[in-house]
């Protein structure tokens, strides 16, 4: 029997077809499995997946090529983000729109979507393929990336934070001057200042500082003499000086270097003690302490 008008049999089943996916439009709302397009037959390829399947098997994803949206969307990142299992199939209609893919309408267990997203260079974009897993309830449980990058771009992985910065080397510090301070009177005889006056136990006394010097990181040592006030000014400062040169020249003899070892006379200019005895004897012990030769040693930094 001959068709009576084959072009009104095509719109008739376009009709039915159109009718069909309003009905499931409509009912997304309260009826799950639903989907907007028909099963596609095109074969799956298998892709490497961002998570494993609820079910621990591989997840395979179809030819981009069979995809009814080839070219995909640029997705809203904050509706991705709200992907959690459990979802219904109206839930996820809502955050990510219809699958891209012709997945069929009733008791469908996968959605595919195509998914573009900016790189933050230009124009330029990365293309990535999202696969959603429903359960036997229609829920989901799973959700699978072609590509790990496409994750990355939805849940960035932590940057581990960078090493601190090692501690500044410590600046090297200079220690504090040392001083040995040497009584004039034991050092010399008395009135005078050359090295033949020096006593033998000023001798022994310097020969252990020598000694000292030699075996310890020295930057500078100042060798200062000092007189009472007995005698006139010019008298003391000349003597206090001479009386420290001929210490330098003492320790410089027995190995000082010359060039880290210098000499000063204060004359009676800074006293330790203050004397007013009438009787000159007594005097001149209470000032013994101002007669003196003070030895100030400077370490380098960082020597101990």
């Amino acid at each position: 029997m001959q068709e009576k008008n084959p072009h009104a049999r095509r719109a008739g089943q376009a009709g039915r077809r159109l009718a069909l996916l309003t009905a499931c439009v409509v009912s997304l709302a309260v009826m799950s499995g639903c989907s907007m397009f028909r099963s596609s037959k095109e074969p799956a390829s298998p892709a490497p997946s961002s998570a494993a399947a609820a079910n621990g098997s591989a997840v395979e994803f179809p030819a981009r090529e069979s995809a009814s949206l080839k070219e995909g969307t640029f997705v809203n990142l904050d509706n991705l983000r709200q992907m959690i299992p459990g979802m219904t199939k109206p839930q996820v209609y809502d955050l990510l729109g219809p699958p891209h893919f012709s997945e069929g309408v009733f008791g469908v267990r996968t959605w595919n979507y195509i998914f573009n997203f900016r790189t933050g260079n230009g124009n330029e974009f990365i293309t990535c393929q999202y696969q959603l897993r429903f359960n036997k309830d229609m829920q989901t449980e799973a959700g699978n990336w072609n590509r790990r990058e496409c994750a990355d771009f939805v849940f960035p992985r932590p940057v581990a934070a960078p090493p601190p910065p090692p501690p500044p080397a410590p600046v090297p510090v200079k220690p504090a001057p040392r001083q040995i301070t040497l009584g004039a009177d034991a050092l010399f005889a008395f009135d005078k200042s050359d090295l033949a006056s020096i006593s033998p136990e000023g001798r022994r006394r310097l020969n252990e500082i020598g000694k000292e010097l030699r075996s310890v990181d020295v930057e500078r040592v100042r060798v200062i003499g000092h007189a009472d006030r007995l005698g006139s000014a010019s008298y003391n400062d000349r003597l206090s000086r001479q009386r420290a040169a001929t210490v330098v020249t003492y320790l410089v003899n027995s190995g000082v270097p010359s060039n880290l070892i210098s000499s000063d006379g204060r004359g009676s200019r800074e006293p330790v003690v203050q004397c007013d005895q009438r009787n000159r004897n007594e005097l001149i012990a209470c000032l013994a302490p101002n007669r003196r030769v003070v030895i100030e040693i400077q370490g380098k930094a960082g020597s101990s």
